[in-house]
């Protein structure tokens, strides 16, 4: 990434830094991340903080130093780098790792067609749960009148 001024007051770029943290937690969406990230940062920086993010994943994974270095082709200084984060750091990377880990499965499970048990089969829209939501209430009612039926039956 570019070298930062030294000439910056430190005060100012204390508020500078919070008002960028700021600007992050306002994203809303992926394609608002997107939208931002293009318009602040050079695709050189944008593919520097991608391939920081896979040697992150693919250090967590246990891959060797050599084999993150020729997949991702960057230097053992910043896989050094990157490591000490991942040990050292606040957790940041970690945590993201994990939510990214759980949508890369979602994912995969979509393309290999798995379902949870509370899904509808394929092929089915709303109306197949509109009709399951409508089978249980005439269960619901068939329940309550065989309920009335045996309690007026108790009676006589």
């Amino acid at each position: 990434m570019p070298k930062l001024s030294i000439y910056t007051d430190p005060k100012k770029l204390s508020i500078f830094i919070h008002r960028f943290w700021d600007a992050i937690t306002l994203i809303e969406d992926r394609g608002e991340a997107i939208t931002f990230l293009k318009d602040l940062l050079t695709p050189t920086e944008i593919r520097m903080l991608a391939k920081r993010l896979q040697i992150a994943d693919m250090l967590a994974k246990g891959y060797k130093y050599e084999d993150i270095k020729t997949h991702v082709r960057v230097t053992v200084q910043t896989i050094s780098h990157v490591n000490n984060k991942l040990n050292f750091g606040d957790d940041g990377l970690i945590k993201i790792l994990q939510k990214l880990e759980k949508i890369d499965k979602s994912r995969q499970d979509r393309l290999e067609g798995k379902r949870g048990i509370f899904a509808q089969p394929p092929g089915l829209g709303r109306a197949a749960s509109n009709l399951a939501v409508l089978g249980l209430a005439k269960a619901v009612r068939h329940h309550k009148k065989v309920s009335s039926i045996k309690s007026s039956r108790e009676k006589l």
